[in-house]
Formats: structure tokens, C-alpha cells, sequence
């Protein structure tokens, strides 16, 4: 006391709230604390909810024990075109037969090579649907593309978008499963440019960003190109596309092919080839011959099969590509 004076008092006093401090925040940001698209952990599930127009839809993944909302305004809120797109943003460095709809819209920057080779992000899930017609899927993501971390985020997104009732499901023909082993129906794989462009997988003929459904393997590619960037007939609407890509190639693999504009103004066909753009004339002019022949007829955007609830109506026509 004689020599430190009061601070022989404040000195143990401040070391023990130090500790007391340390104890408090490792408690709170501990490391065994579950969060979303986690992968630590054993056991238990994660549960993806959606909220469509009609009734929201419960998907348990087992997974760790989380749960993970996808958030309304990528997934659940996705919506249908209210204009005809204008043509606006397009890079045209990426015009190919002047066709600018099917530019790449400028953004963010995306995975360009990957190695290759696919992973399965893990993850299953119950039947979703009650259709006689059950198919098996798994999502993938090629090695060497993004974090194993951020694997669950694009699976969850795919989960979300098949549960949804506007979309295969809501046909009332098909009862879609996701699994992590074994042989599926079909695979759903991030992909990077690339390797989607390589001539085994989509090809690189019409000269745009696409994804595709590779029947021979049974492998959906999800361009990583549009999953980022999205597509100029989609106005900016990044969530609603990523909608449209899942349910556009999910549709090739369950045998539905490409369809045009039914009626000027009104909503385009989830299986017409909205990435490159929603007018007839420009998608006749990058498929001569195709489906789709060139009649002034343009559609407003929309993700869905069913974009006013569950139908038993579901039609197929042409030849499945990309798009």
C-alpha cells in the first residue's frame, strides 16, 4: 500500500472483469454454435422453409441441426415479368447474331474454370410432392469453383426451388427426392463457364451464356456465368432467375423441351429459352428450325411451370437444349 497506493486495489479488480469479459464473449461466438450452411457436426437436420403464393412448404435435410430460412426475397417472392423486357445492360462484346437479349448482363465476378470433376454437396431430403412419377436427385458443385462452405447455400436454393407448389411438383405427375449416394435420376451442378461450354457437356455452337441438361450423363449444368450475372430478359431480377434456370433444366431432365411465346404480352413458358431472351424472332434466328418460329410474338419473364398454383395441364414440345 506504501508504495503502489490505490492502484494495489484496482489492479486485481481490472485483470478479474478482463477475464470475466473473455469468458462472456467466447461463450457467445463459440464455435460449436450451429449457423446456417454449416457443415460441423453430426446428426440432426436442417429445415429450409419457403413461402410461395399459396401455402409455404417445410423440407427437412439431414444435415446439421439448423434451421435455415431461404429468404423471401431470393426464393419464395420470385415473380412473373409485369412489362415486356426492354433490352438494356447488355454487353456488346457478347451479342452473338445480334441477338443482344442474350448477352451476359455486366455484375459481379463469377467462376470462369473449375477442375472438371463434381462433389455432392451432402444432404437428402423426404419425397416433395405426391405424383405417381418419383425422381431422384442430388446437387452437385464442381471441385475448384468456391469454398465446400458455400456448397449448401446453392442447395438449399435448388431444395427451395423444386419444393416450391408453382413448380414440377405442382403438375401433380412428380414426387422429386434429394439424395447424397447412390444413382439419381438426375444430378443439379454448379458449373463453371468453361466446363459447360465443353463440347461433352453443353457445347459452345450458339455462341451465349447457357445452362443445360446433358441427357447422356443425366447432369443439369447451372452455368455459374448466369447464376451470378443472371440474364437482360430478367431486368435485374437476380433471385427470379435463379429460379428459372433450376426449374428450365430440372424441366429437360424430367423430359419437357423448349416451347415459344404463346401470346404477345403474356407470361413465357418456363421452358421457352428466356436466358437468351423472350421474343420469338430472336430465339427463331438462334434456332432455325427449332420449336420456336419467328412470329413478333413476345413474352413477359416468369421462373415457374405453374405461376398460378398446381395444374394438371403439362405440355412438351421440341427438342431439349440450352437456354
Amino acid at each position: 500500500m506504501h508504495h503502489y497506493g490505490w492502484r494495489a486495489y484496482a489492479l486485481p479488480v481490472l485483470v478479474a472483469l478482463t477475464v470475466v469479459a473473455i469468458v462472456g464473449l467466447t461463450a457467445s461466438s463459440g464455435t460449436d454454435a450451429a449457423t446456417p450452411g454449416s457443415t460441423g457436426g453430426s446428426g440432426g437436420s436442417v429445415t429450409v422453409t419457403v413461402g410461395p403464393s399459396s401455402v409455404p412448404t417445410t423440407v427437412t435435410v439431414q444435415q446439421p441441426a439448423v434451421t435455415t430460412t431461404v429468404e423471401r426475397t431470393e426464393m419464395s417472392d420470385a415473380r412473373t415479368g409485369t412489362t415486356v423486357p426492354a433490352v438494356t445492360g447488355a454487353d456488346p462484346n457478347g451479342v452473338f447474331k445480334g441477338i443482344a437479349a442474350g448477352a451476359l448482363p455486366p455484375g459481379a465476378a463469377f467462376a470462369k474454370t473449375g477442375d472438371g470433376t463434381f462433389h455432392v454437396v451432402p444432404g437428402t431430403s423426404k419425397p416433395i410432392g405426391d405424383g405417381s412419377d418419383h425422381r431422384t436427385f442430388t446437387v452437385e458443385v464442381e471441385d475448384g469453383i468456391e469454398p465446400t462452405a458455400d456448397d449448401a447455400m446453392f442447395a438449399d436454393a435448388v431444395v427451395a426451388v423444386l419444393s416450391d407448389s408453382r413448380s414440377w411438383i405442382g403438375g401433380g405427375t412428380f414426387t422429386l427426392q434429394r439424395v447424397d449416394s447412390g444413382e439419381p435420376d438426375f444430378r443439379v451442378s454448379l458449373t463453371s463457364q468453361m466446363t459447360v461450354r465443353a463440347a461433352q457437356n453443353c457445347g459452345w455452337q450458339i455462341q451465349l451464356e447457357a445452362s443445360c441438361y446433358n441427357r447422356q450423363d443425366g447432369r443439369v449444368f447451372i452455368n455459374d456465368a448466369r447464376w451470378v450475372r443472371g440474364a437482360v430478359s430478367y431486368n435485374g431480377d437476380l433471385g427470379s432467375y435463379r429460379v428459372y434456370a433450376i426449374n428450365h433444366e430440372v424441366g429437360h431432365a424430367l423430359g419437357f423441351h423448349h416451347q415459344p411465346c404463346p401470346d404477345n404480352g403474356g407470361l413465357a413458358p418456363v421452358m421457352m429459352q428466356q436466358s437468351w431472351s423472350t421474343s420469338d424472332d430472336d430465339l427463331a434466328k438462334l434456332n432455325p428450325g427449332g420449336p420456336v418460329h419467328a412470329d413478333g410474338k413476345v413474352c413477359k419473364y416468369n421462373p415457374f411451370p405453374y405461376p398460378r398454383g398446381p395444374s394438371v395441364d403439362a405440355t412438351a414440345t421440341g427438342s431439349p437444349q440450352g437456354g
